[in-house]
């Protein structure tokens, strides 16, 4: 009887709901210490300065408890909300106001899909997709399209294709280094795509987690910033790639028609967001040289992709990929192997690298992998490629 309670009792979406590969994965490489992990997307712990973030930490105790260790207001620390919106967002209309903080951008994503997604919902996802975006929306059921993606943002003749056919109601994309193609738009697409989104009246929720992290420093206008129907334009962020995932804190730019909503929303979820967490997050922004900061993470991310491109190309030349302008994944084929087989091949090798088609609504066949570059260090990283070359020589002879 036990086994089929879930069954019996649970509500029809639970059947949508999609596990996380990446999640196991990570559970296994804690459970197993000697699996080398290219898997997870992990920032690396080094790059956020201890003695900072130790004297911040102090100060909030000592001197900010009375509002750290407080229930807070549901759209967020005010302070914190204003330094976003002074210096991590280029949308023209943003105010203090239109910001929402949230449980990283992850519940973002959930809140976005609980408002605009039931049965009758048409939407539109880039193809590959970051996995967590099918998690958040599964759920809600509605239905998915998918449009395939190019080296500089998506295929513009299958978009107005789809986009004709098709009521979309919400488009969901990540156009600065796509998790996981690691993808950027161009400048002329994201002018072109957000004219035709005002013109078909489709809500754009655009994530931009990766928007920080270009290896030169260079800082793309979002799809959003271009955008003449405000109205139906949301922006996701995140402080996990450009401080500590540890912190678990995002958030969104929602339009004045939808913020009473997206508040009552949230509250529903967890009343609000961690409120020691945000006034921490604010004292590192207003101590830290934030530029600094990001060149650090920049170049940092920037060597260490280097360092697993030219590994791949060293043991495995038959690899193929595109060398990314930013980001933290390479987004690997290796032909002419099944990706189940390698998968698990791999993991018994002691080795783990996300299968590709964990980031598509729809199950095919693929030889493709997201591999993690910002995590392991050097001498980590060629043992982890040597063990995945051999696997590969093994299934190819």
């Amino acid at each position: 009887m036990d086994t089929e309670l879930p069954t019996i009792f649970s509500a029809k979406r639970t059947s949508f709901v999609r596990t996380s590969v990446i999640r196991e994965i990570l559970k296994l490489t804690v459970e197993n210490s000697d699996i080398l992990s290219f898997a997870g997307g992990l920032p690396n712990p080094h790059l956020l300065s201890k003695d900072i973030l130790s004297s911040v930490m102090e100060s909030v105790v000592k001197d900010h408890s009375r509002f750290a260790l407080q229930y807070g207001d549901s759209s967020g620390y005010l302070a914190l909300r204003t330094q976003i919106t002074e210096k991590l967002t280029d949308v023209p209309w943003v105010t203090s106001d239109s910001i929402s903080i949230t449980h990283g951008s992850q519940q973002g994503l959930d809140i976005l899909g609980k408002m605009f997604m039931d049965e009758e919902t048409n939407v539109l996802l880039e193809d590959p997709v970051y996995l967590g975006a099918l998690q958040a929306f599964s759920p809600y059921q509605p239905n998915f399209f998918s449009v395939p993606m190019e080296t500089d943002g998506p295929n513009l003749y299958w978009l107005e294709e789809i986009l004709s056919q098709n009521k979309i109601h919400v488009f969901y994309i990540n156009p600065s280094y796509q998790n996981p193609s690691t993808y950027t738009w161009s400048v002329e697409k994201r002018k072109q795509i957000a004219t035709i989104l005002d013109e078909k009246e489709v809500i754009l929720i655009e994530d931009e987690a990766y928007r920080y992290l270009d290896f030169l420093g260079n800082v793309y206008p979002s799809v959003s910033s271009f955008r003449e129907r405000n109205d139906l334009t949301f922006v996701l962020g995140s402080f996990s790639k450009i401080l500590s995932p540890g912190f678990r804190l995002g958030w969104a730019v929602v339009p004045e028609v939808y913020r009473s909503l997206f508040t009552a929303v949230k509250q529903g979820n967890d009343l609000n967001s961690n409120q020691f967490s945000q006034v921490v997050v604010s004292q590192l922004l207003d101590q830290m040289d934030w530029t600094k900061h990001l060149d650090s993470i920049q170049s940092y991310y920037y060597e260490k992709q280097k360092i697993l491109s030219s590994l791949l190309k060293e043991y495995i030349p038959e690899a193929k990929f595109v060398v990314p302008e930013g980001g933290m994944f390479l987004w690997v084929e290796f032909p002419d192997v099944l990706q189940k087989e390698m998968m698990n091949q791999c993991l018994a090798s002691g080795v783990a690298m996300v299968p590709g088609s964990e980031f598509s609504q729809v199950s095919k066949l693929s030889s493709y992998f997201r591999m993690n570059f910002s995590f392991l260090e050097k001498e980590e990283m060629e043992v982890g490629v040597k063990r995945i070359a051999k696997v590969y020589r093994d299934i190819n002879t």
